[in-house]
């Protein structure tokens, strides 16, 4: 049995013992200082940093609160002027999928809506941070309406030079995908093109090495003899019922003025306040991982031109761009990437815009 004199000192020696055992868990469990410190400032970014929206300039903080919680995503990293976001419950592709065939059945009145219904207001409009402009066009079934053409000519179209391949779409700014590709080569990639009513775009791809492009199209396309074997094309409720035979296939994705439509009623489709991320959703199931995203789209300050198309800015391109690695940005004017700032984003004003094309990298 101990002595007095040993008890004296045993006794504290286990007490100090447990005491530093339980200290050091605790410092184990709990963020350290420095992290603690990095969630802080990026908390104190988003309340000090603004953007320009519809309602004047507001902060990323209060964008995350009443735009992108309501929606789904939230700010994950301090960005500008485009915000880095992730989804807070991703869905799988097959409830991608099948809640785009659900959509896609809802039955459709004759004539495209020429407003949107105020109840739908706040979810078309990002409750307020969009702004909003009539453009009204009725293309469903229109005899008058633009229908494929090219299709047949594509060996001709492969000695076009680059201004005479962009001219038959929307001119220089169209080249901004021919520098977007001449940077990110696609040798020997297999692709998908998102909507195409000529083939401008599968003739870029194709100049600059890709071996097959599959188009998503509306509409039947004809396509010359001897590029059946690098060229195909499907209807895109074809695509959607089969999507396992196409998920995770793809080297890269291509959409230029094409995903901004979606969901806005022009062409029939139904009304749909997330169309436009419906598709990105889709192509990101679409693409490998690691797989290339050539995105052209109207830029400037967030807003809808109705039924015409979407102008994105800060906080519709931050969802549009969730789950991809922004890599660059291109104009129609140099081969070269510019630095995309806020500046470059809003320049043209209220519902001014200029198309540019991303080039984006699946996460």
């Amino acid at each position: 049995m101990p002595s007095s004199r040993t008890q004296r000192y045993f006794f504290p020696a286990i007490l100090a013992f447990f005491c530093f055992t339980y200290l050091l868990l605790e410092l184990q469990t709990k963020p350290s200082p420095w992290e603690t410190y990095e969630w802080n400032a990026t908390e104190t970014k988003l309340l000090e940093t603004n953007v320009k929206t519809h309602k004047g300039f507001v902060t990323l903080d209060e964008i995350n609160e009443k735009v992108y919680r309501p929606l789904g995503y939230q700010i994950t990293e301090y960005k500008f002027p485009i915000p880095k976001l992730q989804l807070i419950n991703e869905a799988t592709c097959d409830t991608v999928f099948s809640e785009w065939l659900k959509v896609s059945r809802e039955p459709q009145p004759e004539t495209p809506p020429k407003s949107i219904p105020g109840w739908r207001m706040n979810e078309f409009l990002m409750n307020g941070y969009a702004g909003l402009d009539s453009y009204y066009f009725n293309d469903k079934n229109a005899a008058g309406s633009d229908k494929p053409h090219n299709w047949d000519r594509i060996s001709k179209l492969m000695k076009y030079s680059k201004m005479d391949l962009a001219n038959l779409a929307y001119g220089i700014e169209s080249a901004s995908v021919y520098h977007a590709m001449a940077a990110h080569r696609l040798d020997e990639m297999s692709g998908v093109v998102i909507g195409s009513m000529q083939p401008w775009v599968e003739v870029m791809a194709l100049r600059h090495g890709a071996k097959h492009i599959l188009t998503v199209e509306y509409n039947q396309l004809t396509i010359e003899e001897q590029f059946k074997d690098r060229l195909s094309s499907i209807l895109p409720v074809d695509l959607v019922n089969n999507w396992n035979d196409y998920a995770d296939s793809f080297d890269f994705a291509a959409s230029f003025s094409s995903i901004e439509h979606s969901g806005l009623g022009r062409y029939g489709d139904p009304l749909d306040p997330i169309g436009d991320l419906r598709e990105m959703l889709k192509i990101r199931c679409l693409l490998k991982k690691g797989g290339l995203l050539f995105l052209g789209l109207p830029f400037g300050t967030d807003a809808i031109q109705y039924n015409a198309h979407r102008i994105y800015g800060s906080i519709r391109l931050g969802m549009m761009m969730t789950g991809f690695e922004w890599l660059a940005t291109y104009s129609g004017e140099s081969p070269e990437a510019f630095e995309f700032n806020s500046t470059r984003l809003h320049y043209k004003g209220t519902f001014g815009l200029t198309q540019y094309t991303m080039v984006l990298r699946k996460l």
